[in-house]
C-alpha cells in the first residue's frame, strides 16, 4: 500500500488538536501526539517543522472550521448565538484552543478582523440591533454562547445534581442563550414608554 502523506498529516493534526486543547502549548508533548497519531516524531517535524508551527496549524484548523460552520449572521444574532452554542458544546476543543491561544500565543491563528469589522459596521447602521455598541453587543453574545462550557460543572451547571450535558438540559440552556441574545438585541425602550403617564 502506498504511503499516504495527506492522511498522515491529517492524523497528526487531529492528535495535535486533542493534545493542545487539553494541555495548552507549554504542556503539550510531541511524544503524545506521535503516539496518538501513529506517526513518528520525525514525520511530525518534517510536516510541521516545530511545536509552535504545529500549534498554529491546529489553531488555524479549529478556528477556520468554527467560522465556516457558524458564520456570523449580523442580522440574526439570537440565531447565531444558538448555532454557536451548539457548535461549542459538540466541539469543546475549539473553545479550549481559543483560550490557550489567548493565554500563550495570542499572535497566532487566522485573522478574521476584516470580516468582523464589516459585519459590525452593518450592525451599527442597522437600528434593529438596539442601542448597545456593536462591539460590546457581539462580545456579550459571544460570552453567552461560551458560558455553559466554561462554567465550573461541580459548582454551577451540575449544582442541581443532574447531568448538564444531557440533551434535554442542553436544549433548555440553549433556549435561554437565544432568549438572552434576543433581549440584548432588542431596541432600548423609548422615554415615552418608560415614563409614567400623567392622568388628567
Amino acid at each position: 500500500m502506498a504511503y499516504d502523506s495527506a492522511a498522515t498529516r491529517a492524523k497528526i493534526l487531529r492528535a495535535a488538536i486533542e493534545e493542545f486543547s487539553a494541555a495548552g502549548f507549554a504542556g503539550a508533548r510531541i511524544d503524545r501526539i506521535a503516539e496518538v497519531s501513529g506517526a513518528n516524531k520525525r514525520s511530525i517535524y518534517v510536516y510541521y517543522t516545530n511545536k509552535e508551527l504545529l500549534f498554529a496549524a491546529a489553531l488555524h484548523k479549529v478556528i477556520t472550521e468554527l467560522n465556516d460552520a457558524v458564520p456570523l449572521t449580523e442580522d440574526d444574532l439570537p440565531g447565531y448565538a444558538g448555532r454557536m452554542f451548539d457548535h461549542l458544546t459538540r466541539h469543546p476543543a475549539a473553545l479550549r484552543m481559543h483560550l490557550w491561544r489567548q493565554l500563550e500565543r495570542p499572535e497566532l491563528g487566522p485573522d478574521a478582523a476584516d470580516v468582523y469589522s464589516e459585519k459590525m459596521a452593518r450592525m451599527t447602521a442597522d437600528s434593529a440591533t438596539g442601542q448597545l455598541p456593536s462591539t460590546d453587543l457581539l462580545v456579550l453574545i459571544t460570552g453567552l454562547t461560551q458560558s455553559w462550557v466554561l462554567a465550573p460543572r461541580d459548582l454551577l451547571t451540575a449544582a442541581d445534581g443532574s447531568d448538564p450535558y444531557r440533551p434535554e438540559r442542553l436544549a433548555e440552556h440553549r433556549a435561554v442563550v437565544v432568549e438572552a441574545a434576543r433581549r440584548l438585541c432588542a431596541p432600548a425602550p423609548t422615554a415615552a414608554a418608560t415614563t409614567p403617564q400623567e392622568h388628567g
